[in-house]
């Protein structure tokens, strides 16, 4: 009985030594997880720091003007604020460029302050689509805006 008892205890240690390799790498391979695709979810990118520009002048007697914007845009995919960070230069420099060709008269407004959003958003939905071959950018939001 003592040497049953022996013989049992030993075979209960002895088992994990001869049990796990006996299972390792056989059997079937567990079957890949099926990819879930994630639906796109709007994502905003916050232009920083504010975009600054002077205002063109006809006479140089004129007094100078400039227009300050803060600006965030709407993404279609939240993941693609990567790619708006690399191209924020081009961004950026676009902005400047149309709101350095236009005078005090042609800001100073609230529908002209539309259409230079709606433009803005326009160029930039081309320059992306153009670069990346999608569309990147949903919308423009103008947070604050100022001229003077």
């Amino acid at each position: 009985m003592i040497k049953n008892f022996f013989k049992a205890i030993a075979v209960f240690f002895a088992l994990p030594f001869f049990a796990v390799p006996a299972y390792a790498g056989h059997g079937s391979a567990p079957e890949p997880a099926e990819e879930e695709v994630v639906e796109p979810e709007i994502g905003y990118y916050a232009i920083t720091p504010d975009v600054v520009t002077n205002l063109a002048t006809l006479n140089p007697r004129d007094k100078l003007h400039f227009v300050r914007i803060k600006m965030s845009l709407m993404l279609s995919d939240s993941r693609d604020s990567a790619i708006i960070a690399d191209v924020e230069p081009v961004i950026k420099d676009s902005i400047v460029t149309i709101l350095g060709a236009k005078e005090f008269a042609q800001i100073a407004s609230n529908e002209s302050r539309e259409r230079i959003r709606i433009e803005c958003r326009e160029k930039m939905i081309s320059l992306l689509n153009e670069k990346f071959g999608k569309p990147i950018i949903m919308d423009v939001l103008f947070l604050s805006y100022v001229y003077q």
